[in-house]
């Protein structure tokens, strides 16, 4: 089992301009990333619009990442669907295209019990010898993994992470006092609480925003590794302006157009969320250039 640590990048998919998965693009993107330092690369998730994509298009897109880099970094990729039964289905699907670890949102829409959610994560772990990643995002579920389920999901054998991007610390902790006592890590999915989440114990930090600034959140990493957790301070505050901006549009639009002012090509978001007007583009634009990485 390839390790969980450090930077993972919630990669964004790319779209030609007709809303067709550019898997070339991905190819370079994932590339890209992996020579910027990144440990892993979290694709078919919300930055990478899973929730727009047909099962097909996440297992081509995770065969061609794979095969890209797959030698290279550890590959997590997105299952999680409303139903158990489809969920199931695309797990051994994405198992075969090759990821390393199966993420499983909690389902969507709908609002399951704790007991029904419980019962939805055995199945899908029992359907497979793959190491199952639980994915706590209630802002855009409506639906938290209570502590005392994670608790209880810890103990099947290949459940052996859980990503939270709750925003809230605490809830985080929670999952923590789990990780202490049980062969269970913790991820963190919301980049503002970063470097605190490496100091509480957090393996990873699966981050949207190391799509644009892999290299600082490496640094940032690997600066905490050595101790020198002021240095790690500088490089997390670094992050800020481009987390504001991101705030300015439904993701990962924002993302997108400054990787193409980047020269990566990320293409547009899948309809019914646009890219951004010119407006916001000039900030964006100002934004890189403060950062230093707009093309010469």
């Amino acid at each position: 089992m390839k390790e969980l640590k450090g930077i993972i990048t919630a990669m964004v998919t790319p779209f030609d301009e007709t809303e067709k998965m550019d898997i070339p693009a991905a190819r370079k993107m994932a590339r890209w990333l992996v020579n910027n330092g990144v440990h892993g690369l979290f694709i078919c998730g919300t930055n990478g619009e899973f929730h727009l994509l047909s099962d097909d298009e996440k297992v081509e897109l995770t065969k061609a990442v794979v095969d890209e880099v797959g030698n290279d970094v550890t590959i997590c990729a997105g299952a999680g669907c409303c139903s158990t039964q489809q969920t199931i289905a695309l797990t051994q699907r994405l198992v075969d295209a090759g990821a390393d670890y199966i993420s499983v949102v909690t389902p969507y829409y709908l609002v399951p019990n704790q007991e029904d959610l419980y019962k939805h994560y055995y199945d899908i772990a029992a359907s497979t010898a793959a190491p199952i990643i639980l994915y706590n995002l209630p802002g855009q579920t409506g639906l938290s993994i209570e502590y005392e389920t994670a608790n209880r999901l810890a103990d099947i054998d290949n459940i052996v992470a859980i990503k939270d991007s709750s925003g809230k610390f605490e809830v985080q902790k929670q999952y923590h006092e789990i990780s202490k006592h049980k062969n269970f890590k913790v991820l963190n999915g919301s980049d503002s609480l970063m470097l605190d989440a490496f100091k509480e114990g957090s393996v990873a930090s699966v981050a949207a925003t190391s799509n644009v600034l892999p290299k600082i959140e490496v640094d940032l990493y690997n600066y905490f590794i050595a101790g020198q957790l002021d240095q790690a301070q500088e490089e997390r505050n670094k992050i800020d302006a481009l987390r504001m901006n991101i705030k300015k549009m439904t993701a990962p639009a924002v993302m997108k157009e400054a990787l193409n002012l980047m020269g990566i090509t990320a293409g547009i978001t899948r309809r019914p969320i646009h890219m951004p007007n010119e407006i916001i583009t000039q900030d964006i634009k100002e934004m890189l250039a403060a950062y230093n990485l707009l093309p010469q």
